[in-house]
């Protein structure tokens, strides 16, 4: 048996998050089984899992970066103690507490968005204190700063402000198909545009209107024949960079 078992779980145990999910999947079929035995024997009183504890003794090590818990066997007296202490949530306090990975497009999540801009193990430790989408990134960069979220997420500064200046440029989240009668619309994201600020838009050789602009965003009205293309996005001070207008496209800054 053991020889049907991968090397590194052998070794190393398994993800403590996954021993954490396996653990309450069963709980969730127990609770289940028992509510189809109350419906279906229509009993007028049954039992419920409210809290469960365990003291598991295994050993703990860190393998690239993720926490693995190996259970102690037979003689292993140097193994660890852990307690664990399951309870019951409601789904509102699911809801209230979840991560929303609705909130934005997923292909402006970090490793989509930035692509070789970030390292996959930069990525995870944003992901560490809550940051998965560029959005958030540049949310918690105005809110508390690109030396709080170095320290906070131990990234050395240099790739931090790489991974900022990707996640800063613009990006269009959503193009509406344009007619005759109402030319195309293409919204685009600009985290670093200010309130008062209008850029300057051009593509294949031309001005793009821009019909709506706010802090954080702008709204272009491009030609049907701009549409599709790479445009130079101007927002003054040496700002400018380049977005193709396309929907889903993330654009880079032009060196000065």
């Amino acid at each position: 048996m053991s020889a049907q078992i991968p090397p590194l779980v052998r070794d190393s145990g398994i993800p403590f998050d996954l021993f954490i999910q396996a653990l309450t999947e069963q709980l969730d079929k127990a609770q289940a089984s028992m509510a189809i035995k109350a419906r279906v024997g229509k009993l007028p009183l049954t039992f419920a899992v409210k809290e469960v504890s365990l003291d598991l003794r295994a050993f703990v090590q860190m393998v690239d970066e993720d926490v693995f818990l190996r259970p102690a066997g037979p003689g292993e007296s140097e193994a660890s103690t852990i307690k664990l202490a399951l309870t019951t949530i409601t789904k509102p306090m699911i809801e209230e507490n979840a991560v929303d990975y609705k909130a934005e497009d997923p292909r402006f999540n970090l490793r989509e968005a930035l692509g070789d801009r970030i390292s996959e193990g930069d990525q995870r430790r944003l992901e560490r204190i809550g940051v998965r989408t560029v959005t958030q990134l540049n949310e918690l960069k105005k809110t508390a700063g690109a030396d709080v979220i170095a320290r906070l997420s131990r990234m050395p500064v240099n790739r931090l402000q790489q991974a900022l200046l990707g996640a800063a440029a613009p990006r269009v989240t959503r193009v509406e198909g344009g007619a005759e009668a109402r030319p195309g619309r293409v919204h685009m994201s600009t985290p670093t545009l200010r309130g008062g600020r209008l850029p300057l838009v051009r593509a294949a050789g031309e001005s793009v209107p821009v019909v709506e602009s706010g802090e954080g965003g702008i709204v272009l009205a491009p030609l049907a024949t701009q549409m599709g293309c790479d445009a130079e996005v101007d927002f003054g001070d040496g700002e400018v960079a380049r977005v193709r207008l396309s929907e889903g496209q993330l654009g880079q800054w032009s060196a000065p």
